[in-house]
């Protein structure tokens, strides 16, 4: 079965890196990878950020390794040329989508209240390019912008809800659950399920965790949904910021998957959807035809 993370950053490795800027985006890459080897993971997105993974770093890695990592691009609305930046990284190979981070600082969600994001997300619509959200805390203004653009695919990241480390987790952990599950009735809205274990308050498997993610696919189905984990935040080891100390909601990549993989209610057809299949169809992700990226598909 094809498993894809459908978020991950690109790691900070905490030695020192001597060998110069140009090498060590390929060193983050294969840092990546082996982190994926190692947990059974055959594919992942990478979510640019212009403090966490740079939009070159990024591109650098999908470049080097194309069958195995693609990426979505944080890209300034700002630009006076963004509908062409827009049009431009459609046609980039490995580059599958965009990220809005309407979360935080405050002013950012105002901005798109103002119409700021109104070019990059005409652009994206028409170029039916999805467009994922960071928007903890403020799900309730991504309806108007799934109305306004019936036919852009909107991800949100992280199911809307605020989670550890970076962000202090909710009171209760699950409180907009509701606003989430709301967005339901639209159906250009997705949801990436990252980071879900950080807001466990029981050890792994974290069973408490399932009847609210029971509540997310009962309303999106499995064919709007897609495993993610976001695992280098869990981890701490994100470029420009500090390590952060383990915090009950710490886990392992593989306890990132396995919470969900290995969950008896799932059949093997909502499997391959959430581990995969909706992250290729939605993301226009096709399966890598190169040799060596067919023979890890076979080894896993």
């Amino acid at each position: 079965m094809d498993i894809i993370d459908a978020q991950l950053h690109l790691p900070r490795p905490w030695s020192q890196w001597a060998h110069g800027d140009e090498s060590y985006p390929h060193l983050l890459s294969e840092v990546v990878l082996a982190q994926m080897d190692a947990a059974g993971v055959d594919a992942a997105v990478l979510v640019s950020h212009p403090d966490v993974a740079p939009v070159e770093w990024c591109k650098a890695a999908v470049t080097r390794h194309p069958g195995r990592l693609a990426t979505v691009l944080t890209l300034d609305e700002t630009s006076p040329d963004i509908a062409g930046q827009v049009a431009r990284a459609r046609e980039e190979p490995g580059v599958l989508g965009l990220r809005v981070n309407i979360a935080f600082p405050p002013a950012a969600v105002e901005r798109l209240r103002a119409g700021a994001y109104e070019k990059l997300l005409t652009a994206a619509e028409q170029h039916r390019m999805p467009v994922c959200f960071l928007a903890s805390g403020v799900l309730s203004d991504v309806a108007p912008v799934a109305h306004a653009h019936p036919e852009l695919p909107v991800v949100i990241d992280h199911m809307g809800l605020n989670q550890p480390p970076f962000a202090p987790a909710d009171e209760p952990p699950w409180r907009d659950l509701g606003q989430l599950l709301s967005l339901a009735e639209l159906p250009n809205v997705f949801v990436k399920l990252s980071g879900a274990p950080t807001l466990s308050t029981r050890a792994y498997p974290y069973p408490d965790v399932w009847p609210h993610l029971l509540q997310i696919l009962d309303a999106f189905g499995t064919d709007r949904c897609m495993w993610a984990t976001d695992q280098h935040r869990v981890f701490g080891r994100l470029h420009g910021f500090d390590p952060v100390p383990r915090y009950p909601g710490y886990h392992s990549y593989a306890q990132g998957l396995h919470y969900l993989l290995d969950q008896p209610e799932l059949s093997t057809s909502e499997r391959t959807a959430l581990f995969g299949g909706t992250t290729r169809r939605i993301m226009g992700w096709p399966p890598a035809q190169s040799p060596a990226a067919e023979s890890h598909r076979l080894a896993n």
